[in-house]
């Protein structure tokens, strides 16, 4: 080890369990009637909740697979180990920003563990562009017979446990 290692300041990940999910920010989560989208406010891609994101850094909901980054950075999909896929979606129509804004850190096949820095993103250009910046997370492909049964809506720290 050198001098220079003591310096590093090593990315402590909280441990949680294969079947929780954690905060992907610190802000406010929300219901998903209360997001500005008719298709997550709708839950159509599946049981959602949103957060109004107070700080630029977005970790992994749970353990698994990132099995899809978008390479525009704004949406992302985890497969945890029972099957589940759960969906990031990092504010409302900001595909159309083209990757301007966001920084990932892991790519697509890549094994993640709940708290992971994923992305960062600059939510002040965002909001300078006129996007929303509410960040989605979506249980997009449940698995039979499993309940997801969120905690309390309301302020949220990065990487707490919510499901």
């Amino acid at each position: 080890m050198g001098l220079m290692d003591l310096f590093k300041k090593k990315e402590t990940l909280p441990n949680v369990s294969d079947e929780n999910l954690v905060a992907v920010c610190s802000g406010e989560m929300i219901e998903a009637k209360n997001i500005k989208d008719e298709m997550f406010s709708k839950e159509m891609l599946g049981k959602t909740i949103g957060f109004i994101p107070t700080s630029n850094e977005i970790v992994a909901p749970c353990n698994g697979t990132l099995e899809v980054m978008f390479p525009t950075g704004h949406a992302f999909a985890i497969r945890m180990k029972d099957g589940t896929g759960v969906l990031v979606h990092v504010g409302i129509n900001t595909v159309d920003l083209d990757g301007k804004g966001f920084k990932t850190f892991v790519s697509q096949g890549s094994q993640v563990k709940a708290g992971q820095k994923i992305l960062n993103v600059d939510f002040d250009a965002v909001k300078s562009a006129g996007y929303d910046i509410t960040t989605m997370v979506v249980i997009s492909e449940p698995v039979n017979d499993k309940e997801y049964l969120f905690c309390p809506f309301g302020k949220k720290e990065k990487s707490e446990i919510i499901l």
